[in-house]
């Protein structure tokens, strides 16, 4: 049976031929030329420097804390003038007078505190607080502040088997009640606040970085004793507690790896210390049964 003819199925006789297609015409495209690592991924962000700052930022940091202090010691004495109890007095007892003393200081640190912040900002360039790990422990904050003063019933029982003098230089700062409380302020407040900034946030990570964890440890324990030498007449028991007490402020920084932590003991530390003396004095009262 035959078909009939389809003109669409028969070759058209006037057109050209083609010829074959060859199986390497499909690959016409050129072959992809494989990019370079830092070409095909995007280079990782590199990890920040810690600490961001240097040993100089360090310098200069205690450097303004010496000057603002000294600046604001004689803008103190300056207005104590203007006032009659202290018109007649000696530059030598005013400078025992702690109302005199401890505001000039209260004055300085808050300023000292700003010259830290601008200084650590700009080396991060970041939050202060992340770059020098203040990280607030949270729900965990009044374990810490009651450590510290379990640290200080514990120094404090140490310091019986220690050769500690009867009057030490801080004890002249105590001359009435005012000065009593006006301390006690400042020693649960801005002198904590600075002194961990200083050694547990800033010095403390250049000692780890230079020195390794446990050098580190000692050398900042060791250098927070040092500023309180004077207060404590160069006396080596006193040294050695307070050393004692560097130590375990710079370890709970360590392992908490937070700032805040120490600054909480260390607030928890100085009220047990004051509230000692406050008992002892009969609230303050009759503050020559505990100091010289």
């Amino acid at each position: 049976m035959s078909h009939p003819s389809n003109p669409l199925l028969e070759p058209d006789e006037g057109l050209p031929e083609h010829p074959p297609i060859e199986p390497r015409d499909f690959h016409l495209q050129p072959e992809p030329v494989p990019l370079a690592p830092s070409e095909s991924v995007l280079a990782a962000p590199p990890v920040p420097r810690f600490p961001a700052w240097s040993w100089w930022d360090a310098l200069a940091v205690l450097g303004f804390t010496l000057f603002a202090v000294f600046v604001f010691s004689l803008i103190a004495l300056a207005i104590a003038r203007h006032f009659p109890e202290y018109r007649q007095m000696a530059v030598g007892e005013l400078g025992t007078d702690a109302r005199i003393v401890v505001g000039a200081q209260a004055a300085a640190y808050p300023v000292v505190l700003v010259f830290v912040f601008i200084l650590v900002r700009t080396r991060a360039h970041g939050r202060f607080r992340d770059a020098i790990r203040w990280n607030w422990p949270g729900m965990a904050a009044p374990g810490f502040f009651l450590g510290g003063t379990v640290l200080a019933l514990v120094v404090e029982w140490l310091s019986h088997f220690l050769p500690i003098p009867k009057s030490l230089p801080m004890d002249k700062y105590f001359h009435d009640a005012s000065s009593a409380y006006l301390l006690a302020a400042f020693g649960l407040s801005l002198a904590p606040l600075l002194e961990e900034v200083f050694f547990r946030g800033m010095l403390y990570p250049l000692m780890r970085r230079a020195f390794g964890l446990a050098t580190a440890i000692v050398l900042t324990a060791a250098a927070f004793a040092a500023i309180h030498g004077a207060q404590l007449g160069y006396a080596w028991g006193p040294i050695l507690s307070i050393f004692v007490v560097g130590l375990v402020f710079t370890v709970t920084r360590e392992r908490t790896n937070s700032v805040a932590a120490s600054f909480l003991m260390h607030c928890g530390y100085n009220s047990a210390l004051f509230a000692a003396l406050w008992v002892a004095s009969d609230h303050f009262r009759h503050l020559e049964k505990v100091a010289g």
